[in-house]
């Protein structure tokens, strides 16, 4: 079962670590920047809270349009200043935002750093892949998924006292700045990337073949094709528990109102970082990391399926939103390195950016469909559905050719 790896890390690759992992921080702040300025953003502007949302979907629209030419460009002209400029569109296009106190100046400054945003994704999985060992790479990828997490629990914590202080204008300023800083640490702290495909650290410590040249052909190849499937679907199965979870729950049980609720959605977020570093070194230590995958969304689709029932106790559901999130945190890295093992060594940028897009189609696709069964008022529908959709991704990784061979 397990593959011996060994445990420590080397310093330039917790170094590397450390610099993607915050990185990803940075540009999951940058997902919810906005929203907690909404309510000082909306009277000083006269716009209405449907108009200052548009933002929020241009900078996504934008996101989807150029996230696979960015993924083919990190792997034609290398990660590293693909991040760099990424980090600076969007920094810059934040700062923009806050020094020209205008609506359209808005949406455009967000429009521009949607496509910033794009760069993420592949570039950071393109770096960890090239300059940490394979044996390693569960928890390169942990660490890269726990700074995201981080980043999303920062962004209302900070940018509403920000806001309330000092409006929201100097905050999203302060909040750019912090995009231009992170470019600049990354161009500095350049020589601690390798341009290298990373190796095994076994016993034999032979180097891997030299890769084939990148090719967006690969976007089309079996494997590409199920896993970007496989994102739309947990992404699907995703937004129904984040964003409808809330108001599905009153409905399903009496006894929970909109606050337990929340509190109900809090734990499973919670449990969802606090699984997401063990999960590397779960995908480190397995020989076969499908077999995480497979078991943890078995769990999670079980949990979810009972939480929508409407006959547990409240216990019981605070304890299966909490199971259902540790094991949404436990797969991420063996999910990642199946993506991995299954690209070209030199396209792992195009694949990273192919399956990151099928990520956000099923994140801006299924809300409609949750919505409905919320105006049906079928809140048990929202957890049958979100299961179902879990159950399907599970599914996919079980057919062959996705990377399910076991480590040497």
């Amino acid at each position: 079962m397990t593959s011996g790896v060994r445990i420590a890390l080397e310093p330039r690759e917790r170094a590397v670590i450390g610099l993607i992992g915050s990185v990803h921080l940075v540009s999951h702040f940058y997902h919810l920047v906005l929203p907690p300025l909404f309510i000082f953003i909306q009277p000083e502007l006269g716009v209405s809270y449907t108009e200052l949302g548009i933002a929020m979907t241009l900078y996504f629209i934008a996101t989807a349009i150029v996230q696979v030419p960015i993924g083919l460009m990190v792997d034609r002209i290398g990660a590293r200043a693909v991040l760099i400029g990424g980090l600076m569109l969007m920094g810059f296009s934040l700062v923009l935002a806050g020094m020209v106190p205008n609506y359209t100046v808005l949406l455009v400054s967000f429009f521009i750093a949607g496509m910033g945003n794009a760069v993420f994704h592949p570039a950071d999985f393109s770096i960890l892949s090239n300059n940490v060992r394979e044996s390693h790479q569960g928890r390169a990828f942990a660490f890269h998924t726990f700074g995201g997490s981080i980043g999303y629990a920062a962004a209302p914590v900070v940018m509403v006292p920000l806001g309330s202080i000092f409006g929201w204008e100097f905050s999203l300023t302060l909040a750019g700045l912090l995009g231009v800083l992170m470019g600049f640490l990354i161009f500095i702290c350049g020589s601690v990337f390798q341009n290298r495909v990373a190796q095994e650290d076994g016993k034999t410590g032979v180097s891997k073949n030299l890769p084939e040249k990148a090719d967006w052909r690969i976007m089309l190849t079996r494997p590409m094709i199920l896993f970007f499937c496989f994102y739309v679907l947990t992404s699907a199965a995703g937004t129904g528990l984040t964003a409808f979870s809330i108001p599905a729950l009153p409905i399903v049980y009496n006894n929970i109102s909109p606050e337990i609720a929340g509190a109900i959605l809090t734990c499973f977020l919670v449990a969802a970082i606090f699984g997401s570093l063990p999960g590397g070194w779960l995908a480190d230590w397995v020989r076969m990391e499908y077999i995480v995958v497979v078991v943890c969304f078995a769990v999670m689709s079980l949990c979810v399926l009972l939480m929508g029932s409407g006959y547990l106790t409240l216990w019981l559901v605070f304890l299966m939103a909490s199971i259902a999130g540790l094991m949404r945190g436990l797969y991420n890295a063996s999910r990642d390195i199946l993506v991995r093992r299954a690209s070209p060594s030199r396209s792992v940028g195009t694949a990273f950016g192919f399956v990151t897009l099928g990520y956000t189609l099923g994140q801006g696709g299924t809300p409609v469909l949750y919505g409905w069964l919320m105006d049906q008022g079928l809140g048990s529908g929202v957890f049958l559905v979100a299961a179902g959709f879990a159950f399907l991704a599970m599914l996919i990784v079980l057919i062959p050719g996705q990377g399910q061979k076991p480590k040497s």
